[in-house]
């Protein structure tokens, strides 16, 4: 049976059977307003081969540490660091790792690796446990998760099973209909409101949304990669279509030796030569929409600007279409670095305001005094 999003499924692993038992019969069942199904494990090499195959929302584990009596706590630890090492390398879960002893010194803390200390009781354990739900990542994925089955699953049954007949001549290999199935879900889920009662494509986005990151594409240059200088705050955004730049099958380099780029300036100078308007902050909200706009209704000649929204340590930034460099490739390997890359279709949307502010055509304006027959009657003042 499916759980609703608010019950989380948590692996405790402890390899004292009497601890464990006495964790399973005093941890709560609900923490932080979610319902907490326990599952209990006695054994550290079991616990990473679980972790490999079933998918759990966190993880609770013992890590032994300076314990009498116990003649192997370093390879304990090393176990215990195992878990750690297989959920980072098989899938996203946050850990709450726990002792009555020293830490090993391998052991680092993080957003999503947090330590308690088993001598406080209970206590510290769900302490961390509210830290790791007070981020909201625990839910989010496994909603992620679900949304996921259900988007690949929908597409199976609902697309693929009623027009099997009639498609299975155009699947060559079970390749290619893997990737229409990825396709389909990372779609879907990309472009609709999770809140959303019925399927409903998102109309609002934040600026975070713009950008992926890290570049899925690795070390290959794209259409839409910010370049970030090395040595200094410098923000570049490739215009060369990706076409250009790919990589093709048995080269190292791809076919165009100067990569075509966009200079970008920080948002408040631009905003200081052309300040937002208005008297109240409802007006003054509607002139900064005008002006972060794609392209942005801002400077002159009209088009020139493009809003970039800040993301991790790039602020606020415009690209000006008036700034146009070709960067040979050695260069952009030796002083940039590939900081992100803009989604679709913001890329195709950056790429589109460009082409059109280069392409204009200016036009002499006609003699409006001449055109006075087309005025309706009692139009004309």
């Amino acid at each position: 049976m499916k759980r609703e999003s608010q019950d989380l499924y948590i692996l405790l692993v402890e390899d004292d059977r009497e601890n464990l038992e006495l964790l399973m019969d005093s941890l709560p069942k609900e923490v932080s307003g979610h319902n907490i199904e326990w599952e209990p494990c006695v054994d550290f090499e079991e616990a990473v081969r679980r972790v490999g195959l079933r998918r759990y929302d966190l993880i609770v584990t013992d890590i032994y540490r300076d314990r009498r009596g116990h003649r192997k706590e370093a390879v304990e630890d090393e176990k215990a660091l195992d878990i750690l090492n297989s959920i980072r390398n098989t899938r996203f879960c946050p850990v709450v790792a726990f002792t009555d002893g020293s830490v090993p010194q391998s052991f680092e803390e993080g957003a999503f690796v947090k330590f308690a200390d088993k001598s406080t009781g209970n206590r510290e354990i769900i302490g961390k446990l509210e830290e790791l739900l007070a981020t909201g990542i625990p839910v989010i994925a496994r909603r992620l998760h679900d949304e996921l089955d259900r988007a690949a699953g929908s597409y199976l049954w609902d697309f693929l099973e009623e027009n099997w007949d009639d498609l299975e001549g155009g699947f060559p290999t079970p390749d290619i209909l893997e990737r229409l199935v990825r396709r389909r879900a990372s779609i879907q889920i990309g472009r609709l409101d999770p809140g959303a009662s019925l399927p409903t494509e998102v109309e609002r986005i934040d600026g975070l949304e713009f950008y992926i990151y890290p570049p899925v594409s690795g070390a290959e240059i794209r259409l839409g990669q910010i370049l970030q200088n090395k040595n200094k705050e410098d923000y570049r955004i490739v215009l060369t279509p990706h076409c250009h730049l790919a990589l093709q099958q048995g080269e190292n380099r791809p076919k165009a030796d100067y990569v075509l780029v966009v200079q970008t300036v920080p948002a408040v100078d631009i905003l200081r030569q052309y300040p937002v308007e208005g008297k109240t902050n409802e007006r003054k909200l509607r002139s900064l929409a005008r002006k972060t706009q794609s392209p942005a209704d801002i400077g002159r000649p009209s088009g020139r600007y493009w809003f970039l929204p800040n993301f991790l340590n790039m602020p606020d930034r415009y690209c000006d279409f008036l700034q146009i460099e070709s960067l040979p490739l050695d260069v952009i390997d030796s002083e940039y670095v590939r900081f992100a890359v803009l989604d679709t279709p913001f890329a195709e949307a950056l790429q589109s305001c460009f082409t059109k502010f280069y392409s204009a055509v200016g036009l002499p304006s006609l003699q409006v005094n001449k055109l006075q027959h087309l005025i309706p009657t009692g139009d004309g003042g």
